[in-house]
């Protein structure tokens, strides 16, 4: 009954310190049966709701439904955290700012490329995860789509490291656009 309650709370709940909380509770109370109503809840429109959502998920683990890695878009700084769970990792973490010049996100695409080798990912792995990231938010919204091509098409003369260079060809691949 619990469950159900706080499931029902944390879904529509209008208050987002309400639905957080509840996400909270569902992760310290470990129900497997939480676990559809949390992964609905990673889409929610609060940053902190969907970090409390991906932590809960982290604590419960069990016969989690999603499988394999997963990039949750939390909204704020620049950052990546692991949560292990035994349905796959989930990373919740931002996007790269695309309203701005390839020389201004190289910056923030550089620092997250460094966290995570700082967490012992691989320079190769970490490109791909930032890259995966840049294609995802490209291939939901047309105008960042438009920034990505002409970030592709300024590689030659941006005065930026071969690591973020590496970064946006591989988001370019992956989002589907053909390479300039």
């Amino acid at each position: 009954m619990a469950v159900s309650s706080l499931c029902n709370a944390l879904l529509s709940d209008p208050d987002a310190t309400v639905r957080g909380s509840a996400a909270e509770a569902l992760g310290k109370i470990g129900d497997e049966d939480a676990i559809p109503a949390l992964t609905e809840a990673l889409s929610d429109e609060n940053r902190e709701v969907r970090q409390r959502v991906a932590k809960a998920l982290g604590k419960i683990g069990g016969n989690n439904p999603v499988s394999g890695d997963r990039i949750i878009n939390t909204g704020g700084g620049n950052y990546y955290e692991s949560i292990n769970t035994s349905g796959g990792n989930y990373i919740q973490g931002d996007y790269i700012s695309m309203n701005q010049n390839l020389s201004q996100a190289a910056t923030e695409i550089q620092d997250l490329v460094e966290q995570l080798q700082g967490r012992g990912v691989t320079v190769d792995d970490a490109q791909e995860q930032v890259a995966r990231g840049m294609a995802t938010q490209a291939q939901n919204d047309p105008t960042m789509r438009g920034k990505l091509v002409k970030w592709g098409q300024s590689l030659g003369d941006a005065t930026v490291s071969d690591v973020v260079k590496g970064v946006v060809k591989l988001a370019i691949r992956s989002a589907g656009i053909p390479l300039p």
